[in-house]
């Protein structure tokens, strides 16, 4: 039987996670990784869960909508992660799986995934990127799992809740309040705003937007952990 290991780039996703997980055997709990944003720390973050005993990895989180169809809130299952002209595929099997485990409960879709060294700023920068690639979203991590998966022999797949979508421009204040270490500057947000107060409507669109996407992550591990995550 698999053991599930769950890479986040961002604490509050591994925080939606281990809040859930108090309410399974311990024995029973997957194990939970955040190194921070980024491939790198995703890989290492990945190696780390595999060091503890993980066979299978999952890559959970928010992510960039470049599909203009999609809308906060949305899932995307993933197991086709682009990098460039390289390509990771993951589990096909257990990404159906997940797609229809969650369908029922929630807007879920299969497609896939782009990495991108940095947060996608702008609306051009995601159509221009849609373009490109045909990927449904965008993130910094999952590409890092990917890589640490297939190097294991590994399951893979990514599930990916959209927080800002492909028509919106993120206001720089939210951009420079992530850090390296996957958590979100309350303090930079708050100055950021005071002093730019002309970005008060974009960073509470932006607020909105993420809060549908919290509240899918919060269902995807509600639902998932009880089921395993259907690995």
């Amino acid at each position: 039987m698999a053991k599930i290991g769950i890479i986040t780039g961002l604490q509050f996703e591994a925080d939606i996670l281990r809040a859930e997980a108090k309410r399974m055997p311990h024995g029973e709990r997957p194990i939970v990784v955040c190194h921070g944003m980024g491939r790198a720390r995703a890989r290492a973050a990945a190696e780390a869960a595999a060091a503890e005993g993980a066979t299978a990895l999952l890559s959970f989180g928010i992510a960039a909508g470049l599909d203009p169809r999609l809308e906060a809130g949305d899932v995307i299952a993933a197991a086709t992660i682009h990098d460039g002209p390289a390509t990771l595929a993951g589990d096909t099997a257990w990404t159906a799986r997940l797609h229809e485990g969650y369908k029922d409960a929630l807007r879920i879709t299969r497609g896939i995934i782009v990495r991108s060294d940095v947060i996608i700023g702008t609306a051009l920068e995601k159509t221009n990127a849609f373009k490109a690639t045909g990927a449904s979203a965008a993130d910094m991590e999952s590409y890092g799992v990917a890589e640490a998966a297939a190097a294991l022999n590994f399951p893979f797949a990514a599930l990916r809740a959209i927080a800002d979508t492909a028509s919106d421009d993120l206001p720089p204040t939210a951009m420079s309040a992530a850090t390296p270490d996957g958590r979100i500057s309350m303090m930079k947000s708050a100055f950021g705003a005071l002093t730019h107060p002309g970005e008060t409507p974009a960073l509470m669109a932006l607020g909105q937007r993420t809060s549908a996407a919290r509240q899918s992550l919060k269902l995807l591990a509600r639902l998932g952990l009880t089921r395993r995550f259907f690995v």
